[in-house]
């Protein structure tokens, strides 16, 4: 989902999108790892551009509600990572933070037995490619 496609999303739900809001989704939107809201205010800073810690709160609250951000709790710190509504899941490297997502769903087997399925979230916690062939630097989920 593009920048413009967020935007339009953004302004059906009165949302109203002003140049520092735009400047924060932009920034959030080519954030390929799981970010803090102060994080994402800092990367934001780096542009040189005033903008309140508010702002990236309010921001990332209304995408939550639109289910475009997904919130992780990692550490006891809430992260967030963008998401298009596509079915998917994620894999978290918990040593870069980098976030890929996962379009295979794992097979249930006698799931009848809890009840009836209706949807299903998993996200998975774990150290990328990259990062295994890094010496190791454990960090709890």
């Amino acid at each position: 989902m593009d920048i413009d496609s967020v935007k339009e999303l953004l302004h059906q739900n009165n949302f109203r999108i002003t140049y520092e809001r735009e400047l924060v989704l932009d920034t959030f939107l080519k954030t390929e790892k799981i970010v803090t809201p102060a994080q994402l205010f800092e990367l934001v800073q780096r542009k040189h551009v005033r903008v309140g810690l508010t702002t990236v709160y309010r921001l990332l609250e209304v995408l939550t509600k639109l289910d475009l951000t997904t919130p992780f709790l990692v550490n006891g710190e809430i992260y967030y990572t963008f998401c298009t509504h596509q079915h998917h899941h994620h894999f978290i490297c918990l040593h870069c933070r980098r976030v890929q997502d996962v379009f295979e769903c794992l097979p249930f087997q006698n799931i009848s037995r809890y009840g009836t399925m209706t949807s299903h979230k998993i996200d998975l916690f774990g150290y990328c490619v990259t990062c295994e062939r890094e010496p190791s630097q454990e960090v709890k989920h």
